[in-house]
């Protein structure tokens, strides 16, 4: 059943300091999944007039739902019962000082995050009315929850998942890729143009349900690692790998203190090897602070490599992704590369693997609430990322002659203009980078 046809059923009722139903809030209800099964226990923050906990109800979740403005808590309390939805149970305060939640385990938390700027001229808002309605809070309430969540392990279950609403233009301080960068999968729902606004739902999880990775201390190479035959995720972490695989059979030189990682994934027939691979470089790139050159290298702005990425499939249906990344400056064949420390230098190898394993699992994981990606919608972010590489002076030579690189395949492809001549280029050794 869609929002609109929830907003016919419902009957609701709002008074002037709550935020009434409106397009933002039927845009999020309509990407509210119904409870798998197993999963049942759902959170509302910031329920105002009570729409969305209804809707939660209505799709088969147990609703609790919060507000920090206590008419808010009567409007739903009044909407809930008007309503015949009786069950849902009313608090009023924040997620952070209500201590029945702590242990609430909730199988999703739902959120249409406060996105208004604080005013800096003219009528301000009353204290009640800015709590609930501006963006506070260390880089935005997005983060205040995060944290929260990750100091209070059981207020989300295992498998659960946080939607939140955010406004991704103009800029809020709340910013979905900052869950990324801290260990979260993080995936875009859908997005929508309000007038001048763009508004993205996006889902958050703990990768894996918390499955614990396999270390080993020293390995030729984790792409090389004897995973035990079984159905879903296995990940390795070598603390020394002696010889690491690289592009074309060639040996990737591995920093002592850098990361050495490999992820072997089941259920991955007919995988668009190309897309997903720049899509997941794109990712990591950019949570480490880097870019990403086609198809697969993770580089500064200099062209010096940090890291790289690596496909292969063993069987028809296995996975592995093998991830090395720098984490000091190093030469390598009398080349010199860098390391994730020149931008983040505080950053050590634990924390680098938990955004990279939140990056594989945004891509790949099968989580129980939520549909499978659909590559295809990471088109534009794949091909913005490499185009931030491209307008730095960057050409390539195809063939021995000057090229300009002007768009990507759906399947992974350049597509490079030559003399009048479009190409769509898949082989990464029949092009030359030069950086001017």
């Amino acid at each position: 059943m869609s929002a609109s046809e929830y907003n016919h059923r419902f009957v609701v009722k709002t008074p002037k300091s709550v935020y009434p139903p409106r397009e933002d809030t039927l845009f999020l209800a309509s990407c509210i999944p119904k409870p798998p099964d197993g999963l049942k226990k759902a959170l509302e923050i910031g329920s105002g007039s009570g729409f969305l906990s209804m809707t939660l109800a209505a799709k088969g979740w147990e609703v609790t739902s919060i507000d920090v403005n206590p008419l808010a808590v009567a409007a739903t309390k009044f909407n809930t019962q008007q309503n015949g939805y009786l069950d849902i149970h009313c608090i009023e305060g924040s997620f952070d000082e209500i201590e029945c939640l702590q242990e609430g385990e909730f199988d999703l938390i739902v959120w249409n995050l406060p996105y208004l700027t604080i005013p800096t001229s003219g009528p301000h808002l009353e204290p009640i009315e800015e709590a609930s309605m501006l963006d506070l809070g260390t880089n935005g309430w997005s983060s205040e929850l995060r944290s929260y969540l990750e100091s209070h392990q059981n207020m989300l279950s295992g498998t659960g998942c946080v939607l939140l609403l955010y406004r991704t233009y103009p800029d809020s301080p709340s910013k979905p890729e900052d869950w990324l960068k801290s260990g979260w999968a993080s995936r875009k729902m859908s997005d929508k143009t309000m007038g001048d606004e763009m508004l993205c739902v996006y889902s958050h999880w703990r990768p894996w349900g918390g499955l614990e990775p396999i270390q080993v201390d020293t390995i030729k190479s984790t792409m090389d690692y004897d995973f035990m035959a079984k159905e879903g995720v296995q990940r390795v972490i070598a603390n020394t790998q002696i010889k690491g695989r690289g592009r074309s059979g060639k040996d990737w030189i591995s920093d002592p203190d850098g990361l050495a990682a490999t992820w072997c994934i089941t259920g991955q027939k007919d995988i668009n090897f190309g897309m997903f691979q720049i899509v997941l470089g794109a990712m990591i790139s950019s949570s480490l602070g880097f870019e990403l050159k086609w198809p697969n290298d993770i580089i500064d702005a200099d062209l010096k490599k940090c890291g790289g990425i690596m496909f292969s499939m063993d069987g028809e249906k296995t996975l592995k992704i093998g991830v090395g990344i720098n984490k000091t400056p190093q030469p390598v064949h009398g080349i010199q590369t860098t390391g994730w420390e020149v931008v983040n230098g505080g950053m050590e190898k634990w924390y680098v693997f938990k955004m990279v394993d939140a990056c594989v699992a945004t891509l790949f994981e099968l989580h129980p609430s939520l549909d499978s990606i659909c590559i295809e919608d990471y088109l534009q972010f794949a091909w913005c990322s490499l185009s931030k590489v491209l307008s730095r002076g960057i050409s390539l030579n195809y063939e021995g002659d000057l090229a300009t690189v002007s768009g990507l395949t759906s399947q992974g492809e350049i597509t490079v203009v030559q003399r009048g001549l479009v190409t769509e280029v898949c082989d990464l050794d029949e092009i030359e980078w030069e950086i001017h």
